[in-house]
């Protein structure tokens, strides 16, 4: 049995698996950036909507 067969083949296994982890991290970050601006963009149509409205909300109604 060849150790230098045997050792090389972990080696590329960990590359391997590595790369992958990179990429999936990559992923996530992009995925939390795209929720972080929608989110933003939600929050900002919601303040405008309250600003040229300000009848609105200012009541609450406590009879169901």
């Amino acid at each position: 049995m060849n150790i230098n067969s045997i050792a090389s083949g972990a080696v590329a296994q960990n590359v391997a698996q590595n790369t992958g982890d990179a990429i999936g991290v990559t992923v996530a970050r992009k995925a939390l950036d795209i929720q972080a601006e929608a989110a933003s963009q939600l929050i900002s149509s919601a303040t405008k909507t309250a600003a040229s409205e300000p009848h609105l909300g200012s009541n609450v109604n406590t009879h169901a």
